[in-house]
């Protein structure tokens, strides 16, 4: 408005060549010269602190970051507006601060992380402007910092899925990145290799340099699939099958690891990555990380994406499935499985409780006719409660009765 007035005034001044026309317009000209000058000065000589603590959370746990911002100058600056520039839902970090000379302003925020995925924080956008509303300038301080956001997990104090043949002592030899006393082959040195891997009489015979490659030894192992066909998935209000099964994969692979069982892990996603069985912390992060931006957008059904991993099931293997398919296809896959001696556990996540189509409860007795333990995970439910008792007897269908003797 004051520059139109400006405006306006210096045309009906030059128009009528009224004197006080043209002294008002010199008078708005210098206020606005004033104004501006007003602005950029207050962008001057500022410093921007920002501490962040946590560039890994977990989904219900806590952003925080603490910005200062100091002035350098005696000159006071009576308005700035500090904004976080991000896209972590819900985070709002923007302040207006008032600085006196030489002063300094501080403040803490925190925000609960709600959504899995990977986000920026910053840059910082520091904006002021002149009394009259005229001018906004900005300036940004630090670069943008990446935070992954990883699913929750939830402790659980037992899942009872059917153990191999020789649980702890199986006679498959599987090829393992971690340090094992077994050693299963050289091969050569490759950037990045530990000193201590190489294996100094292969490099002498080979005139270059061999490192050795380890097995994980007798052992048995868990295999966690997780089913992210997108048409599989329900979705109602803020609650959705996604979420749910995405905490309970991640919540059974850090049970078994925990215990010390090797564990491999994929996600049937557009994609579809393999991690291949460990049993370091390491390989809980690979998991965490990569369920952390898992989307249900997969083209391949649960029936289609298991026979991908038929080079990796084997007699020491126990299978667990993660779904909310209400496909029957897939339960006769898992049947073909059992008769290569594959324990298997499913882990079904009611699509119906969220809005979605299939009755994915319907699948109990058949997966019990198989063997197969099950366990039902509805809208709502307590996940650790939910995970500690499989169904071990016949299941009701409809719904209306339950498991009949089912759950201990």
């Amino acid at each position: 408005m004051v520059l139109v007035l400006t405006l306006v005034v210096l045309t009906f001044g030059l128009v009528s060549g009224f004197p006080p026309l043209l002294r008002l317009f010199y008078i708005l000209t210098l206020a606005l010269a004033g104004g501006s000058l007003w602005a950029w000065l207050n962008l001057r000589h500022l410093s921007v602190q920002i501490e962040r603590r946590t560039p890994r959370v977990h989904v219900g746990q806590d952003i925080e970051e603490r910005i200062t911002v100091h002035n350098n100058s005696f000159l006071p600056k009576p308005w700035l507006e500090v904004t976080d520039l991000t896209d972590i839902p819900g985070h709002h970090a923007g302040q207006v601060v008032s600085l006196p000379g030489r002063g300094f302003r501080s403040w803490r925020t925190r925000t609960q992380a709600r959504r899995r995925g990977v986000y920026s924080l910053g840059p910082l956008r520091v904006a002021s402007g002149d009394p009259y509303g005229v001018f906004r300038l900005e300036r940004f301080f630090h670069d943008p910092e990446q935070v992954i956001v990883l699913p929750s997990v939830v402790p659980l104090h037992r899942f009872l899925a059917p153990s191999s043949e020789l649980p702890g002592d199986g006679q498959l030899r599987l090829r393992s990145h971690q340090l094992s006393p077994h050693v299963a082959s050289v091969r050569e040195y490759a950037p990045g290799d530990s000193l201590n891997r190489i294996h100094w009489p292969s490099t002498v015979r080979m005139q270059q340099l061999m490192v050795k490659e380890f097995d994980l030894g007798l052992s048995s192992d868990v295999w966690v699939v997780l089913d992210m066909e997108a048409t599989a998935h329900a979705y109602e209000e803020v609650e959705s099958t996604e979420e749910t099964a995405v905490t309970a994969a991640a919540s059974i692979a850090s049970y078994f690891l925990g215990q010390g069982i090797p564990l491999g892990f994929t996600a049937t996603t557009r994609d579809m990555p393999i991690l291949p069985p460990e049993r370091t912390s390491l390989q809980q992060g690979r998991i965490l990380d990569l369920l952390a931006v898992a989307k249900a957008d997969g083209t391949l059904s649960l029936a289609q994406a298991l026979p991908k991993l038929d080079a990796w099931l084997t007699r020491q293997t126990t299978l667990v499935i993660v779904t909310p398919s209400s496909q029957e296809s897939w339960v006769q896959v898992l049947g073909g499985v059992g008769q290569r001696g594959i324990r298997t556990a499913s882990v079904l996540v009611d699509a119906a409780s969220f809005g979605g189509a299939g009755r994915t409860l319907s699948l109990v007795p058949a997966l019990l006719g198989l063997g197969s333990t099950p366990y039902v995970l509805e809208k709502g439910a307590n996940i650790a409660d939910a995970l500690d008792r499989p169904v071990l007897a016949q299941w009701d269908p409809s719904g209306a009765g339950g498991a009949i003797g089912a759950r201990r």
